[in-house]
Formats: structure tokens, sequence, C-alpha cells
């Protein structure tokens, strides 16, 4: 995760005018007509406008503040929201509308992985317990799972296992969290398998063509 505060050179609890400020002093020091040619000046400049654009849109920053928060890359800011259940269930959200739009291949499994087991961690899951509300608790846990498909099966023994915490005594959530594992575990087996599967096929082609062309 990028830190947009560090690439201004401002403090998280900059103003909106103090990060303007910077961001016009930054634009104008590496912008491309200033730089011509220079590969580093224009990387910057992208890096700065791209800092400026989540920064100076209000509902972008709160947005922005809670990943920073809960990606254990700054304390919470005046701009962070109290951690609520329906603040987590728009984390879920957010991080699922993320994962929509990347390519499956620059998704770092440990990193998402970490990221999800920042959501669940035993105050969250103490907030979301407190409050009680099963329908809640349901929707950030099938989130959960939504986001999960992007793992390897290898990733979700300790997710899996926090799922059912929040779960507790909802015992349909627990049979479908469970048949998840299983159908996600199955599956991975198979994958392992698929390779050797598809050489005896191939083996057993080749000799039946083998004998085939030897009748003739």
């Amino acid at each position: 995760m990028k830190d947009y505060y560090k690439i201004l050179g401002v403090k998280p609890s900059a103003t909106h005018a103090e990060i303007k400020k910077a961001y016009r002093a930054l634009a104008f020091k590496y912008h491309p007509d200033k730089n011509p040619g220079n590969a580093l000046s224009e990387a910057q400049f992208k890096e700065v406008n791209e800092a400026y654009a989540t920064l100076s849109d209000t509902a972008g920053r709160i947005a922005y503040d809670d990943e920073r928060w809960l990606s254990g890359m700054g304390g919470k800011t005046r701009y962070a929201e109290a951690v609520t259940p329906a603040w987590l269930l728009n984390i879920c959200l957010q991080l699922n509308a993320s994962l929509a739009a990347m390519d499956s291949h620059s998704i770092s499994p440990g990193t998402l992985r970490a990221y999800i087991l920042l959501i669940l961690t035993d105050a969250h899951l103490g907030i979301l317990q407190q409050h009680n509300d099963a329908e809640m608790n349901k929707a950030i846990i099938f989130e959960i799972i939504k986001a999960t498909k992007k793992l390897d099966a290898a990733y979700l023994f300790e997710i899996i296992q926090r799922l059912k915490m929040l779960a507790a005594d909802d015992n349909d959530t627990v049979q479908q969290i469970n048949e998840y594992a299983i159908e996600r575990n199955r599956k991975a087996s198979f994958e392992k398998l698929y390779p050797y599967i598809v050489l005896l096929v191939t083996l057993a082609l080749c000799a039946f063509m083998y004998l085939y062309a030897g009748r003739r």
C-alpha cells in the first residue's frame, strides 16, 4: 500500500490546505515540462497526482485512512471512523471491489491473507460479538469468503477458523463455512493431481494409437 502522505511530504493530520500547498509545490517541481525526458521525474509526477487525487477528496481520504490504519501503516486519524460492524462490512466490500478490479496475477496471496486476518483480529471479532447482529456478521463472513476465492487453499486454515468463531452458534453458517473449506481442499487436491491425470491420458492415447497403427 502506497503512503500518500509520505509522497506529498505531509503529516496524516494535515489540513486540506496543507495538502493542496504540498501538491502544488511537488507538481511544479516534477512537471514533465520542467524535466523533459526525465523518466524518474515523470514517475514521481504521476505518484504525486495519484496521492493528491485521493487525499483531496474527503470520501476518498476517509477510505484511504481506514485502509492505511487497517494495514498497520499508521494510527487512526481524525478522518477515520470508529470501528463498528458497519465499518468492518464496508472494509470487506471495499476489499472485494479492489480485488475485482485487479489482475489475478498481481495479487500477493500473503498480503491478501494478512489483510483479511487484520479484519478478523480478536479486537474486531470482540466488537462484532458484542453487537451480536447475526445478519451483519453473516454478511461479513460471506464477503470474506468471496475474497478468499483469490487465495490458494493453503492460505485458508486460520481464516476459516476465525470465520467459524464469528459465526458462533449460527450452525447453518458454520456448516456453510465447513462445506466451503472442504470444497476448496477437494479442488486443491484435484489441481495437484491434474497434471498427472493429463499425462496418463496422453500416454494412454499414445499407446492406443501405437497399437491401432500396428494392427493396420
